[in-house]
Parts: C-alpha cells; structure tokens; sequence
C-alpha cells in the first residue's frame, strides 16, 4: 500500500435491513410456537378483562432477547404497526402491564420456548442471541425480570 490506511466501510443500511428481518422472523416464529402451546397461567374471573396470555408471551419474549427494557418495549411496540400487526394488538399494554405479565411467566415455559426458537434458528440457518435465564432464581439474566 502506499501509505494510505485503508478505510473499511460498513453498510449501515443494511445492517438495519438484517436486524428488522431478525426481528420479523423471530416474532412470527414465536407467535408460532406459542399458539401450538398452552396458556402459560391461570386467569382469574374478575377484574377487567386482561390483554391475551399469548400475545402478552410473545412481548415478553422480545423483550427478554433484545435487553430491553419494558418502557423501550411499549415504545417499539406503539411505533412499529407491523409488530403490532403480527401481534393482532388492537392497543399496546403499557410497560407495567408487561412487567406484571413477565412476573407470571413460568421459568419452564420459558425455557421450553427458547428451546423451541433456537431449533427453529438453528434450522433455517440463523443465529440467535440466548436468552440468559438464571436457573437459581427462577427468573432471566436481564434487567426488569423478576
């Protein structure tokens, strides 16, 4: 070379394009996968009806891939129709909805979930980041789990 450093460029762009077909395969793929399994708790017969279990699953489940945390959650959700769409959400629960739903997730739901998405990755030749679940404490690695 003559001198010149060589300048590497990275095609943000792109990048973007792969993240939002991660995120599209990984909702649909868990919607899936969800629907195919029981409710994962029992609702009680009183009070306002709850948004569905399913669908309060899968919102949790993208938060727990992605770290975010449950205010990020809802925002993504209230800007982004297509999630909304794929989740047949007619409103958005708000973050302490998704938080009080993530604390009556059961650790082997979760756990027969993730088992689940990283076989159905692993197939269609993908990769997806683990979902670091803390077996002591029965409850994920990531911020906001209880």
């Amino acid at each position: 070379m003559d001198g010149k450093a060589l300048k590497r460029t990275f095609s943000w762009r792109s990048h973007n394009i792969v993240k939002e077909k991660e995120f599209d395969f990984l909702l649909k793929k868990a919607v899936n996968l969800i629907d195919e399994t029981q409710e994962p708790w029992k609702e009680k017969n009183f009070g306002r009806p709850p948004y569905p279990q399913k669908q309060m699953v899968a919102i949790c489940l993208l938060k727990v891939y992605f770290g975010m945390p449950y205010r990020d959650i809802e925002s993504m959700l209230r800007s982004n129709k297509s999630f909304q769409e794929t989740l047949n959400l007619d409103h958005v629960p708000d973050h302490n909805t998704i938080q009080r739903a993530m604390g009556k997730i059961p650790l082997e739901y979760l756990q027969h979930l993730n088992g689940k998405l990283a076989m159905a990755f692993k197939k269609s030749d993908r990769t997806l980041p683990s979902m670091q679940l803390d077996l002591a404490s029965g409850s994920s690695m990531n911020p906001g789990r209880r």
